[in-house]
């Protein structure tokens, strides 16, 4: 049917196909106004009981589901519990209509929200997600949030990637969230914008608290999603580009316009590393990507044994920007830094790009931190989002970290991790990378869940062992061992002379 549309429209006359053209779009511009809002939930209509509630106590509206991160046997008491979920309609926690979500803990805190699945969604058009929350927490029966619990955080977001192959998975990275808030008894508007990457988009809430106070509750109403701009529109075909006519009149100023310009050679800062407590030359090196002997041949004078704090070392010395030797050089005027560059006194600046590297490692004394003898981790899928959409993913091998992701544009990144199930993150799976030209680095540290909450270090080898002190439990069986000769050879020496008495 495609091939006999374009065989027709091509023996149409060019103005009355552009006509169609334009007619087509109006079309599609009327259809796309038509059906603007994807969902309106207020959140008043009864709810149901979530079916893959672990523990039921999980009632949404329709067409959400409820997500929750769930409690291990490492968590400390009262930390990580699954939350319920129920309908409210207190005045004070309804923000408009008749009812909100609330989801909550007593004496418990959690993380946690409410997600829902939208497919048919247009690739390419521009979305928009908005809702209201609100928190109530204190640690008595205070209607006010009264010695509340710390760090409470809210935000919503929506992957528009559709989570993995359509199923929800709220911290795989892929979600674009709004800032967090903190808005405590009264109601707080969140609004993110993306663009459709896939079909189906799934749209999340978040919460989550430190402290496990009396009453830890949510609050959320009147979530809408909507589109906000079609998607963009096919570029023309070549042949129909139409290039305007340039009248030469001199063809010296013509030929140095078309000619391709000679990049100028520019000079690279020094990049530099200040120390921290806890550093090696070792872990800098893994760190920042570069080969301790380059370390070392960038930092003459610098040993392991005289690093301290607060001091800065060379990751990579500066470039001198190259002499040009083909001819005098021009001077100049000085330029005036009150005055705005302007004409050929402005300067575009060269493109640059960078790279976003990762790696997971054991993290044996549950620092967060990778020292020297912690091993890297095998197996870690890693996943690097831009804008919505993935530009990379690498599973690690245990052997090759850190892996750099190269060649990227600069700006933000978003890198998040998944660990297999035998793990506990001591670090956050996700982070925000900011590529600007040089390397950014995300590590992951995990325990093993049957390690329990123990360091599980690495013993020193003997050699170390013997470099930081005396050995006493090798040096105290010899001295008493020469103190029992000695006094044997006493108590011998006593007897012969009584004897010669006698």
């Amino acid at each position: 049917m495609k091939t006999r549309h374009h065989l027709r429209a091509a023996t149409i006359p060019v103005a009355v196909t552009a006509a169609i053209m334009s007619a087509a779009l109006l079309f599609g511009s009327l259809a796309y106004a038509q059906g603007q809002t994807l969902f309106n939930e207020t959140f008043d209509e009864a709810f149901a009981n979530d079916p893959y509630c672990a523990q039921g106590d999980c009632k949404v509206p329709p067409q959400w589901g409820v997500w929750f991160i769930p409690r291990t046997e490492n968590d400390l008491p009262g930390v990580n519990f699954q939350p319920k979920y129920d309908q409210t309609t207190t005045p004070s926690r309804v923000h408009s209509g008749s009812g909100a979500q609330r989801i909550w803990t007593d004496n418990a805190t959690f993380t946690g929200g409410i997600y829902r699945v939208i497919t048919g969604v247009q690739v390419g058009a521009k979305l928009r997600l908005s809702a209201w929350g609100q928190v109530w927490s204190t640690n008595d029966e205070s209607p006010i949030s009264a010695r509340p619990s710390a760090d409470i955080r809210l935000k919503i977001g929506i992957d528009p990637l559709g989570g993995n192959n359509g199923s929800p998975s709220p911290l795989n990275g892929q979600v674009i969230w709004t800032p967090e808030q903190a808005p405590k008894d009264a109601y707080a508007q969140f609004s993110v914008e993306v663009e459709a990457k896939s079909s189906t988009v799934i749209v999340y809430t978040y919460a989550t608290m430190k402290d496990n106070v009396r009453h830890n509750e949510v609050f959320w109403d009147d979530a809408i999603l909507e589109y906000i701009a079609p998607p963009p529109t096919a570029t023309p075909d070549a042949a129909t580009v139409i290039t305007p006519t340039v009248a030469v009149t001199d063809v010296a100023q013509v030929a140095a316009a078309v000619a391709p310009a000679a990049e100028a050679p520019v000079a690279s800062p020094a990049i530099t590393y200040v120390i921290k407590s806890g550093d090696t030359l070792l872990g800098i090196s893994l760190d920042q990507n570069v080969p301790l002997d380059d370390l070392l041949a960038n930092n003459p004078g610098v040993r392991a044994e005289t690093l301290q704090i607060g001091q800065e070392i060379i990751i990579k010395p500066a470039s001198a920007a190259p002499t040009a030797t083909s001819g005098p050089v021009e001077a100049q005027p000085a330029l005036d830094p009150n005055v705005p560059i302007t004409g050929t006194q402005a300067i575009t600046a060269t493109p640059t790009v960078g790279s976003a590297c990762v790696q997971a490692f054991f993290d044996d004394d549950g620092d967060g931190k990778r020292d020297d003898n912690e091993d890297l981790v095998p197996n870690i899928l890693f996943s690097l989002v831009s804008n919505g959409a993935q530009v990379g993913a690498y599973t690690t091998t245990g052997v090759d970290e850190p892996y750099c992701f190269a060649g990227l544009q600069n700006g933000p990144y978003i890198v998040a991790a998944t660990p297999l199930d035998i793990y506990v993150p001591t670090t956050p799976l996700n982070d925000t990378l900011n590529v600007d030209g040089a390397q950014s680095f995300f590590s992951l540290g995990l325990r093993r869940i049957s390690d329990g909450s123990e360091d599980v270090s690495k013993e020193p080898t003997p050699e170390a062992a013997a470099s930081e002190g005396p050995n006493w439990g090798a040096i105290l069986p010899l001295i008493g061992g020469g103190l029992l000769l000695v006094g044997s050879v006493g108590f011998a020496a006593t007897l012969f002379l009584r004897r010669r008495r006698l």
